[in-house]
């Protein structure tokens, strides 16, 4: 377990196999295809044996030209909701990152890249620290400002080609493709400055988030599974060691971002 980032499908969404709700446009699209079955048969009954179609038939084929566009656009339509349909089932909806299984989706395309053009990339696995007690403290609204909050900071703080996604409750995940080692460690201490410079207004109180970053990186002959359990690992252990980024500051441009 797929946001506007390079992939097989130009709009980021699932193949046409995924498993979508059955029925949409089912029965209009039934009913137009009994309409042109109707219409198809009285044209051949009307054009008769002499030829030369009358008005009779003229009439039929412009109603069958009608039920054909609309059929069309139905068609259209049907299109339209399943693709958004699809959108949705790879979109968190508080954040609007990818969830899980877009997240799983975008990382296969990664590693698939990363087979095709020897390229590596770091992921990155960020928990928020004492995440309960801001629900406990301030109620579940504010909980999921913060959640949105530090998705915004971490969509605009990454590039078009990387990938970000919430895959649990507070753990979000950020694919860095096509990054060297040294690109993706920069980064990964640059975002935990933001990070945990991060306070989100609210009820006229500001809260300060904490977070924990953990990263691992990834070539062409890596197992996804292996990856993610080293990411995790390290997230873990600097979240035991309360270790944090050790220079100066002034130099990172911090985004305290409300949610969108």
């Amino acid at each position: 377990m797929t946001n506007p980032y390079p992939m097989i499908d130009p709009l980021g969404l699932p193949a046409a196999n995924d498993t979508v709700p059955d029925g949409l446009g089912g029965e209009a699209g039934s009913r137009l295809a009994n309409r042109l079955e109707e219409v198809a048969g009285d044209l051949i009954a009307s054009a008769g044996d002499a030829g030369s179609p009358g008005d009779g038939y003229r009439r039929l084929l412009h109603k069958a030209m009608l039920v054909a566009a609309e059929a069309q656009r139905e068609l259209h339509r049907k299109d339209r909701e399943l693709r958004a349909l699809r959108l949705l089932s790879i979109t968190d909806e508080i954040t609007k990152l990818l969830n899980r299984r877009g997240f799983d989706r975008a990382f296969d395309r990664s590693l698939a890249r990363s087979r095709r053009s020897n390229e590596r990339g770091l992921l990155l696995i960020v928990d928020l620290d004492h995440f309960k007690r801001i629900n406990d403290t301030h109620g579940h609204v504010a909980g999921d400002l913060v959640l949105a909050s530090v998705a915004t900071l971490l969509r605009v703080n990454t590039r078009e080609i990387d990938d970000v996604a919430r895959i649990g409750g507070d753990e979000f995940a950020v694919l860095l493709n096509g990054a060297d080692d040294l690109q993706g460690y920069q980064k990964v201490t640059q975002l935990e400055v933001m990070l945990n410079n991060l306070t989100v207004p609210w009820d006229g109180e500001r809260i300060q988030v904490h977070a924990s970053i953990g990263a691992a990186p990834f070539g062409p002959h890596d197992d996804p599974v292996a990856v993610m359990r080293t990411a995790d690992e390290c997230m873990y252990g600097r979240k035991r060691g309360g270790i944090r980024p050790d220079f100066n500051q002034s130099t990172i441009e911090v985004k305290a971002l409300p949610a969108e």
